[in-house]
């Protein structure tokens, strides 16, 4: 039985989005980032967000799927990612892959990426 699905990145030379510049910026990202998890279909019901100054931030966000949880290296230039959703009621492996995508692409820009997919 597929129970969900887990995604995981490590993200090496992360061109960081200039949502990660400051702490009034990732107010802004909080809102992309719940836009993004409704339009996929998603539920978010909580999320935290801490900014380390100058430009690092972890965050995790519960999904009634399950969660979205992401931690920068600014100095380092590198994010780990981490995406998981339950399957239990319907299939919502689709949805988790547009989340990440998302945050790959959009968010923390990286030359260079590690993804694993889990079937849980």
């Amino acid at each position: 039985m597929n129970t969900g699905i887990h995604l995981i990145g490590d993200l090496y030379g992360c061109g960081f989005s200039p949502l990660l510049q400051s702490e009034k910026k990732v107010e802004e990202l909080k809102k992309l980032i719940s836009k993004k998890i409704e339009e996929t279909g998603l539920t978010e019901l909580g999320n935290f967000y801490h900014y380390f100054s100058p430009d690092a931030l972890t965050a995790v966000i519960c999904l009634s799927e399950s969660h979205i949880s992401f931690h920068t290296w600014a100095d380092e230039k590198y994010t780990s990612l981490d995406v998981f959703v339950c399957n239990y009621q319907k299939d919502n492996t689709g949805k988790a892959r547009i989340i990440f995508d998302y945050l790959v692409k959009e968010v923390f820009r990286p030359t260079e990426s590690k993804k694993q997919e889990i079937e849980r």
